[in-house]
C-alpha cells in the first residue's frame, strides 16, 4: 500500500513538473511632478503620480506538439493611492490558442492593434500620467469583448506580422453613431515589420468603427475609422551607436455619424458630423555608449477640424534616463503642452523626477 501511495505521489509530482509554471510580472512607476496650469485655468499643482503601474500573470502551456494554450491577466496598481488607475482594475487579459508556426488566437480584453503599432520609439513618454500620447490623439484604446488573431512572425516573411481584432456586438454603439448594433462592432488591424539586423521597424494600422477620444473637443467613445503609419530606425547598425529616431502619422474621422440636423435634434455636438483629426510625432533617443545615460526628446501635434473651425494640441518634451539595469531606472522629464484655441493660460508645463522598477 505504501509503495502504491509513493508511486502515485511521484506520478503527481511528475505531472506538475510537466506543466509550464505561470510567470508573475509587474511594473511600479512613481514620479514627483510639478504641473503648472494643469487645468488650463491657471492652477498649479505638485503631484505624486503612479504611471500605469501594474501586476500580472501570464503563461503558455503545450497541449500537443503543434498547439498550446496562452493566457494573461493584468491589473492596475495605484502606487500613489489615487489617480487615473483604480487598484486592481482590469488591464490586458485574454485566453487563447497558439498554433506552431502559424499564429495565435486570443479572446478577452487587450490593447487594440492600432495602439500597439506605435512602438517604444513612437511614444517615448508612454504611460506617463500627463504626457502619454493618449492625451493628444485618437487611437490609444484597450478594447473589451474582442477576438483576435496574430500571425507568427515567420509565417509570411521573417519579421512581418499581420494582426486583426474584432470587437463583438455586445458593446453598445456610441450615441454619435447611426449604425445598428451587429455581430461585430468594430475591427482593429495592423501589419508590422521588424529587422533587427538593419535596425528598422515599421507599421501600418487601421481602425474601423472603433470608439476613441478626440481630446481637443473633450469627446469620448466616438466610433471612428482611422489609419496609422509608424516607423523607427536604430543607427547603431551603421556606426552611430545608441542613436534612434522614430515617427508616426495618423488620420481619424467618425464612422457612421448622424447628420448635423440629427445631432441638433438629439442635443448632441454637431461638430462630430464633419469631424476629422490629423496627428503626427517625431522622436529621438540617444543612449551614450558605455554609460547608463539616455537622453530623449519628442514633438507631437494633433489638429482637429470640423466645418467652421479647428483646434490644435502641440506637445514637446525632453527626458533623461539613468538605467541601473534592465529592471530599474531613474528618470527626469520636462515638457509642455499647448492649446492654440485658448488666448490665456494656453500652456501646461510639467517637470518631473521618477523611478521605474520592472519585475
Amino acid at each position: 500500500m505504501k509503495k502504491m501511495l509513493l508511486a502515485a505521489t511521484i506520478a503527481s509530482l511528475g505531472l506538475n513538473a510537466a506543466q509550464a509554471a505561470p510567470t508573475i510580472y509587474g511594473k511600479l512607476n512613481v514620479s514627483l511632478n510639478q504641473v503648472d496650469n494643469k487645468d488650463y485655468k491657471g492652477t498649479d499643482e505638485t503631484q505624486l503620480n503612479s504611471n500605469a503601474s501594474r501586476i500580472g500573470i501570464k503563461g503558455e502551456e503545450k497541449l500537443t506538439d503543434n498547439v498550446g494554450v496562452v493566457y494573461q491577466a493584468e491589473w492596475a496598481i495605484s502606487t500613489d493611492g489615487s489617480g487615473s488607475d483604480t487598484d486592481l482594475s482590469a488591464r490586458n487579459r485574454f485566453l487563447g490558442l497558439k498554433f506552431k508556426d502559424i499564429g495565435t488566437v486570443k479572446a478577452g480584453q487587450y490593447d487594440s492593434y492600432f495602439k500597439t503599432s506605435a512602438g517604444k520609439y513612437q511614444d517615448i513618454f508612454n504611460d506617463d500620467t500627463n504626457l502619454d500620447i493618449t492625451k493628444t490623439m485618437y487611437g490609444e484604446e484597450r478594447l473589451k469583448n474582442v477576438v483576435g488573431f496574430e500571425t507568427d512572425k515567420n509565417l509570411i516573411v521573417p519579421g512581418l506580422q499581420f494582426n486583426v481584432q474584432a470587437q463583438m456586438g455586445e458593446n453598445n454603439n456610441s450615441v454619435y453613431s447611426s449604425k445598428e448594433r451587429d455581430s461585430i462592432n468594430g475591427v482593429s488591424t495592423s501589419l508590422t515589420y521588424e529587422n533587427k539586423d538593419y535596425g528598422i521597424a515599421a507599421g501600418l494600422a487601421g481602425n474601423f468603427a472603433v470608439a476613441g477620444a478626440y481630446n481637443a473637443l473633450s469627446l469620448k467613445d466616438i466610433e471612428s475609422d482611422a489609419y496609422r503609419i509608424t516607423g523607427s530606425i536604430d543607427l547603431s547598425t551603421i556606426g552611430a551607436k545608441g542613436l534612434v529616431f522614430g515617427a508616426l502619422y495618423q488620420f481619424a474621422e467618425p464612422s457612421n455619424s448622424p447628420s448635423a440636423d440629427a445631432l441638433t435634434a438629439a442635443k448632441l455636438d454637431t461638430r462630430v458630423a464633419t469631424l476629422e483629426e490629423k496627428a503626427w510625432l517625431i522622436s529621438a533617443g540617444y543612449t551614450i555608449p558605455e554609460t547608463p545615460w539616455t537622453v530623449k526628446g519628442q514633438y507631437q501635434s494633433a489638429e482637429t477640424q470640423w466645418s467652421g473651425g479647428d483646434r490644435t494640441i502641440d506637445q514637446y518634451g525632453l527626458g533623461v534616463d539613468y538605467s541601473f539595469n534592465k529592471q530599474a531606472r531613474f528618470y527626469g522629464v520636462v515638457a509642455q503642452q499647448k492649446r492654440d484655441w485658448q488666448t490665456d493660460d494656453d500652456k501646461k508645463t510639467v517637470f518631473g523626477l521618477g523611478m521605474e522598477y520592472n519585475f
